[in-house]
């Protein structure tokens, strides 16, 4: 069992490092994942970029387990982050 975590978790990072990316390459936004804990968001993938937002960043929940974090959600067109969310949250079902 804790094989198949392994590599269940591999397997997903990548994903969201390559979703972070795409992001951050066709928007100019930079998003990272976090596993949610109660109220704790521990990072897991992506991207926080080196610039500082003075705006909060946005906590977008995906599933009960994961989330996506970024200080620039508001610049992608909302049917655009909609059809993202929407890809991530069968994606991460699929996974687990």
């Amino acid at each position: 069992m804790e094989k198949e975590t392994c590599i269940f978790r591999q397997t997903l990072t990548g994903y969201l490092n390559w979703t972070a990316r795409y992001i951050q390459e066709t928007y100019g936004v930079n998003v990272w994942f976090a596993e949610i804990m109660g109220r704790r968001w521990s990072y897991i993938a992506g991207s926080r970029g080196e610039e500082s937002s003075l705006s909060p960043p946005s906590r977008i929940e995906i599933t009960d387990r994961f989330g996506l974090v970024s200080d620039g959600w508001e610049n992608i067109p909302s049917d655009e982050s909609e059809a993202i969310i929407s890809r991530l949250r069968e994606t991460i079902t699929a996974y687990g």
